[in-house]
């Protein structure tokens, strides 16, 4: 609109005065070193208009060609950008030193230099963020290149940190194809569905996350027990669980065989009440290579008395690894189950003395 209003003073000001220019066109006299220019007025003024046209665009050809697009020759302009450059500078310092409130301030100040605008808008929303301010946090990330897998994993995480899991697995899910060259897309969007308690879908794309390699093998191997143990858990607090569910037999047998989906079975079994099944499978499946993983979730299955072919197996390793702090962790929660105290204090100060972290 004001671009209209601009052209149309133009044009009523070219009317007015060039019926002036063209009758009185006027005379102009320059003598410099000896040398006469002369010209009416509206001859200088269009060969200033060429000046300026001409320049202008040597300078754009230098400034590409030299690669100077970051220098500008307007005064304020530049004055501006130095000035944001710097705020720029002065916003990752006291990013680096967590001085949030800080950081957020001149990290929006940077945004007036248009170079890397998406990267410091992502590192606004984050000092925002942990300066407290969430809304402005939620209105630069909303600002992110849309099509972007980098903005979708700033607007997911931001999201996750404020407790609102459910829409960033829609922002994620959105970008999965991304995910096959953008492994940490496809983590994140695990975690998400894990935040959400979206069991199901979890479990449902774990046979993509298997195929596009979001994973390691050496980290899948842990990932499996962040993953089968809590959903079969849940999934059969909600429903019950059933091995012949679809979401269940769409997984791969290696994974449906794995020690994590064992511990994951044996906990949703000992939930049901089949407490001597549930000891059966950790007995057949669980290996001392495992327990560091297992740890946090063998601790929380309810398998009451049935323990005494597992701390039979407990004690067998323990020949062979004597100052393992996880076996006597084990024996600790197997007294637990069985109420005696005492066996129980017994194993948790063998505990302190070879793993204290477990305590």
């Amino acid at each position: 609109m004001s671009k209209l209003l601009l052209l149309t003073a133009l044009l009523i000001l070219a009317m007015l005065l060039g019926p002036v220019l063209i009758n009185n066109p006027g005379y102009i006299k320059i003598i410099v070193a000896g040398y006469t220019i002369e010209m009416t007025l509206l001859g200088l003024l269009l060969a200033l208009l060429a000046t300026i046209i001409v320049l202008s665009i040597l300078g754009i050809l230098v400034k590409k060609l030299a690669r100077w697009q970051h220098i500008s020759f307007n005064f304020l302009r530049s004055r501006r950008e130095r000035k944001a450059r710097q705020a720029f500078a002065n916003g990752l310092q006291a990013y680096a030193r967590q001085q949030w409130q800080l950081a957020s301030e001149q990290l929006q100040l940077a945004l007036q230099d248009h170079h890397y605008l998406n990267e410091k808008r992502m590192l606004a929303s984050y000092a925002n963020l942990y300066a407290g301010n969430t809304s402005q946090a939620t209105e630069l990330a909303a600002t992110l290149v849309a099509e972007d897998s980098n903005s979708a994993f700033v607007q997911a995480d931001l999201l996750m940190q404020q407790g609102q899991a459910g829409q960033a697995c829609q922002v994620l899910a959105s970008h999965l194809d991304a995910a096959a060259k953008d492994a940490a897309l496809g983590q994140l969007y695990l975690q998400a569905l894990q935040q959400a308690g979206q069991w199901r879908q979890l479990l449902q794309t774990v046979p993509q996350a298997i195929n596009q390699r979001w994973f390691s093998k050496a980290q899948w191997q842990y990932q499996r027990f962040a993953i089968y143990p809590l959903a079969l858990q849940q999934l059969s607090l909600q429903q019950g669980f059933s091995e012949d569910a679809d979401f269940w037999q769409g997984l791969p047998t290696k994974e449906r065989k794995s020690n994590a989906a064992i511990l994951g079975l044996a906990w949703a079994q000992a939930q049901a009440g089949l407490c001597e099944q549930a000891e059966q499978k950790l007995v057949q499946s669980l290996s001392i290579n495992d327990l560091a993983a297992a740890w946090p979730y063998l601790r929380q299955i309810p398998l009451g008395r049935s323990v005494l072919k597992l701390r039979k197996t407990v004690q067998h390793w323990l020949r062979d690894n004597p100052t393992n702090g996880y076996l006597f962790a084990v024996l600790a929660y197997l007294a637990e189950q069985e109420g005696d105290r005492e066996q129980a204090a017994m194993a948790w100060q063998k505990v302190k003395q070879y793993q204290p972290d477990l305590c």
